[in-house]
């Protein structure tokens, strides 16, 4: 994969789009403005396997959560920026009963890459993030998933019946094990109605290394690393970043901001513009383009639901470009190696806007910052080496 840049125009939403405090600030057309804040904090993943690369797995973070179920510490959690809401096993809260959820609202949850749907209850829950060991350095307060039935779905219908499986392949009722951090924005049109910016723990930061934060000096965002992620966005974390304006915003409030804008080339194909989704908890990328059946391609088995999928062929190349300010262009040849290629390329249905979901492998590149404040989107060269 390679790195390019050309001078690219990025659209400013008008002011009312905004937040107040965004509005406050006039922000430039080549990124936000991020003077006035001085609030953030690093939360280190949990340290990747000895000798292996980063994000061969996904991220995983410590928490402990501190709610109306009981104080738990789950297992390291997977920080997920393809999907939005923090989703716990109701079988592993010492404090779980049926009766005692069944006065909060209903929810669920589907990941389109596993086909698993998620159903349970949205408790309000005071998060902790931990240094790794039992340090607390931020904490947020969020209602969290606490799972009682998990289903596999691969016949979803996300316009039907949101959160309910007409013909589920498995059923698992009290299911143990799932401890999954969604992070990420611009997901509801994919299977997570529910997935809105008051679920995203890292956007709900109250306080940092023991201290309420003051919302005038701390913008809501983050930057992900190789080693972490920051809560908080500061002049000194956005350098080096080019920037491409999001927008407008959805009915979830003036952080339910869309995907990043892109364009992509596959093949032969000329490029096609859509929706760009960077996402850490899958090795794979998805491809959508209008003619799919232009593109060589071959059936393998799908690294993440284990299905036959029609996969790009070895030699066919890719190249996405975001319009960021200047724009940054990222290019791979399936089949080659590339450290920061995904494991497979899975070839969607036609798509007449397009649409990437890169995997997690291109975080290997490239840094990622998200301004839910102000709707901007940020890549930058990861660092070759030590905390980015």
């Amino acid at each position: 994969m390679h790195l390019a840049f050309r001078p690219a125009l990025t659209a400013v939403l008008a002011c009312a789009a905004l937040t107040t405090q965004a509005c406050a600030q006039s922000e430039p057309a080549s990124g936000p403005d991020l003077k006035a804040f001085d609030q953030a904090r690093f939360i280190p993943f949990t340290p990747w396997p000895a000798g292996q690369a980063p994000f061969t797995t996904a991220p995983t973070l410590a928490l402990r959560l501190d709610g109306p179920l009981g104080a738990f510490r789950p297992p390291p959690v997977v920080m997920d920026t393809g999907s939005t809401g923090l989703v716990i096993s109701a079988a592993d809260l010492p404090g779980y009963s049926a009766a005692k959820t069944a006065g909060y609202k209903p929810g669920w949850e589907f990941l389109s890459s596993s086909k698993r749907l998620w159903i349970g209850h949205w408790v309000p829950t005071s998060v902790a993030f931990l240094d790794g060991a039992s340090v607390e350095v931020a904490r947020s307060q969020v209602p969290v998933l606490i799972v009682e039935t998990e289903l596999n779905c691969p016949g979803y219908d996300v316009k039907a019946a949101p959160g309910t499986c007409a013909a589920p392949k498995a059923r698992i009722d009290l299911p143990k094990g799932i401890a999954y951090m969604g992070v990420g924005f611009g997901r509801e049109g994919n299977g997570q109605s529910q997935g809105t910016p008051d679920k995203n723990p890292l956007l709900n930061i109250v306080a940092i290394d023991g201290r309420p934060i003051a919302p005038a000096t701390f913008r809501r965002g983050y930057v992900v690393t190789r080693d972490g992620v920051h809560a908080g966005l500061t002049p000194a974390l956005a350098a080096g970043f080019r920037f491409a304006k999001l927008g407008p915003p959805g009915a979830g409030g003036p952080l339910d901001w869309p995907q990043a804008p892109m364009r992509v080339a596959a093949g032969r194909l000329p490029a096609q513009p859509g929706a760009l989704l960077i996402d850490t908890g899958i090795p794979t990328m998805y491809l959508g383009v209008a003619k799919p059946d232009a593109l060589r391609t071959v059936t393998q088995t799908n690294h993440n639901d284990k299905a036959p999928a029609k996969v790009l062929a070895a030699g066919e190349t890719v190249t996405v470009t975001v319009p960021t300010a200047p724009a940054t262009t990222f290019a791979f040849t399936a089949g080659r190696p590339d450290p920061a290629a995904p494991s497979q390329v899975l070839v969607n249905s036609p798509m007449a806007t397009a649409f990437v979901n890169t995997g997690r492998h291109v975080l290997r590149r490239y840094a990622v910052l998200f301004d839910a404040d102000g709707g901007w989107f940020g890549l930058r060269p990861a660092a070759e080496g030590g905390q980015d």
